[in-house]
């Protein structure tokens, strides 16, 4: 029915599957980079890791806006891995900001 077959797998629309794992790796990425001691103070602070979540939520959750519109309009079914892959990105987002803040209040308190 469409002109690359690979848009659709047992019904369900896939196109945007490889950019919801794209912001996936860049949640866990910078899940690494918070849980990590030593490369937290060398590469990124507070507003960093506050921005690269809410920017990655954000666009993923319009992502999957725009994902169930596409699927609506050529009647197929949503895909439900895309849909928990953006559950675990606002999960590692919400998660990355509460240890950074966490883990920095706790520094903080220590040097007073």
């Amino acid at each position: 029915m469409y002109t690359y077959e690979s848009f659709e797998e047992y019904g369900a629309f896939t196109l945007l599957r490889p950019i919801f794992i794209t912001f996936l790796l860049v949640s866990l990425i910078l899940f690494l980079i918070v849980i990590l001691p030593k490369t937290k103070n060398k590469l990124i602070n507070g507003f960093t890791v506050t921005i690269i979540s809410i920017i990655s939520i954000l666009v993923s959750a319009q992502l999957l806006f725009y994902h169930g519109i596409i699927v609506d309009e050529i009647n197929l079914a949503g895909d439900p891995v895309s849909f928990n892959m953006f559950l675990v990105i606002v999960g590692l987002g919400i998660l990355n900001s509460i240890i950074y803040f966490v883990r920095h209040g706790e520094r903080e308190g220590n040097k007073i």
